[in-house]
Order: C-alpha cells, then sequence, then structure tokens
C-alpha cells in the first residue's frame, strides 16, 4: 500500500491559517487604533520604550527618514492589512496569509539551526504570554543538539531589574516577578558572552539581536511597530512574524507544537 503523499505546501499554509485564527493569532485582535497609532507616534518621537532600542531606526530618525504616512504603511504591509485603513480600523488586524507564512519561514529557520546544531538565544519581554513558547522551543533545540546560549543570571538590567531565565529563555526580573519590558539589556548581556547563531525574541530583545547583527526571529505584533520598521529600513538579519502576542502560555505553546512540527517536516524531506 503506497504511502500518503506530502502535503504541498499550499496545504499547510492554509491549514496553518486556519489554526492561527481559531486560537486567535490572526485576523482581528483586540489591539486598539489608538494603541497601534499611539505606538507609531511615540516610536517617531525617539522613545525606546517603542524604539526596542534598534540604533537603525534611531539613525533613520536623526536623518528625517521616518513620517508617520510612512510607519503606518510599513505596519499594514508586515502586518498582512490590505491597506492602511484596516490596519488603522477599530481594532488591529493581523492577516492569516502573512502570518502563516512568516511562520513556516521561521520553520525553515529552525529546521535549519536543528540540522547544522547551531547556538541559539531565546529571550521575551512579553513573558506573560510567549514564555510558553520559546520554553517549548527551547527544548526541542536542546533534544535535536544545539546550544542553548546561557543567560547571565543577576545582570543589571535597569534599576532593580536583573537578567533571569527559565529553561533556558532569557526574561526580565526584579526579583519578585518576571517583567513585561522592551528594553535591550538582558539579551545584549546574552550575546557579549557568547557567540550565537540565531535569536528567536521579541520586543528589545530581538531589538538587541539586530543591533547585533545577529539572524533573529521575531514575532512581531500590531503595535509593535520597531521590528517592523527595521525591516522595512534594510535589516536583513531579520525576520519578523506578525502574530498577537497576548494569548495565555498554554496557547502560545500550542504555537510552538505547530512551528515544531513544520520544522521537522522539512528535516524529514531533506
Amino acid at each position: 500500500m503506497s504511502s500518503s503523499p506530502t502535503p504541498r505546501p499550499a496545504t499547510k499554509a492554509c491549514a496553518l491559517e486556519q489554526l492561527l485564527l481559531r486560537a486567535g493569532f490572526a485576523g482581528t485582535v483586540p489591539n486598539s487604533r489608538a494603541a497601534n497609532l499611539r505606538a507609531i507616534e511615540r516610536l517617531l518621537a525617539g522613545e525606546p520604550f517603542y524604539t526596542f532600542g534598534i540604533r537603525r531606526i534611531e539613525k533613520a530618525l536623526a536623518e528625517g527618514m521616518l513620517d508617520q504616512e510612512g510607519a503606518i504603511r510599513v505596519m499594514a504591509r508586515a502586518c498582512g492589512c490590505r491597506d492602511a485603513d484596516q490596519f488603522l480600523g477599530e481594532q488591529g488586524y493581523i492577516g492569516p496569509k502573512a502570518a502563516a507564512a512568516g511562520l513556516l519561514e521561521m520553520s525553515r529557520w529552525l529546521a535549519e539551526a536543528a540540522e547544522k546544531r547551531w547556538t541559539v538565544a531565546l529571550g521575551t519581554g512579553h513573558p506573560g504570554s510567549m514564555l510558553g513558547c520559546y520554553i517549548h522551543l527551547a527544548e526541542w533545540l536542546r533534544d535535536r543538539g544545539c546550544d542553548i546560549a546561557p543567560v547571565p543570571v543577576a545582570h543589571p538590567a535597569g534599576v532593580d531589574w536583573w537578567a533571569d531565565e527559565l529553561g533556558g529563555v532569557a526574561i526580565t526580573s526584579d526579583g519578585c516577578g518576571i517583567l513585561h519590558g522592551h528594553g535591550v539589556r538582558v539579551m545584549e548581556s546574552v550575546l557579549d558572552r557568547t557567540e550565537v547563531d540565531i535569536v528567536i525574541a521579541d520586543h528589545g530583545f530581538a531589538g538587541a539581536a539586530v543591533n547585533a547583527r545577529v539572524a533573529c526571529l521575531a514575532v512581531m505584533d500590531t503595535n509593535d511597530p520597531a521590528l517592523g520598521i527595521a525591516h522595512a529600513l534594510g535589516c536583513p538579519e531579520l525576520l519578523v512574524v506578525p502574530l498577537y502576542d497576548n494569548l495565555p502560555n498554554g496557547t502560545t505553546r500550542q504555537l510552538a507544537a505547530w512551528l515544531i512540527s513544520l520544522a521537522e517536516d522539512r528535516l524529514k524531506l531533506d
């Protein structure tokens, strides 16, 4: 009896789009028009919380290269919206095709990392949601023979903030809780100490990788304009995957399971 044919890429993409929509990673997301626009306005004002500390953006701002209309167009395109009006609707929108395409490309990089046993750094400024995803990816990469870059625990990352780790994933802590943040300092402390082949991250953790010119697979929500704009400014080491990033860790761990399944399929074909 013949084996089942390998699903075509288009079939996989369509199935992934439906999974993303059902789970809430794509489609209409809760981020408001005001929140999305405020993030762009504050990035254009040069606020580090919104630039994610990315020096390429800071340089573009100093040279007058960025404006609000252009930034909105960039984000609309990066989020898979049909136009700026859809991006600035009453609620944010992430096109399922764009999200699925980003994840399929991310799975290609994960497969290559596993095949070549790269050293990988993982980090999140959004631990209330994305930590489950990254821990699951770190477990799989480690099982595949990759080295997970160590985190210099207790390295200062601000006033009463410290570098910490959980399951190999770099995070920020104040000693009482794991913190949401957009800063670069924790991932900088990782990259300063270890030669890393690729970073999987979000927020300023991804920003630090961009600054260090290390390949980075980055999750971007509609109110994270720095990553979309950095990519548009010509940061070839940056893969931006548009996804709603405020779902429970149990849900984002399922996202990692989908990525791992896609990566393993690629490894079987090679």
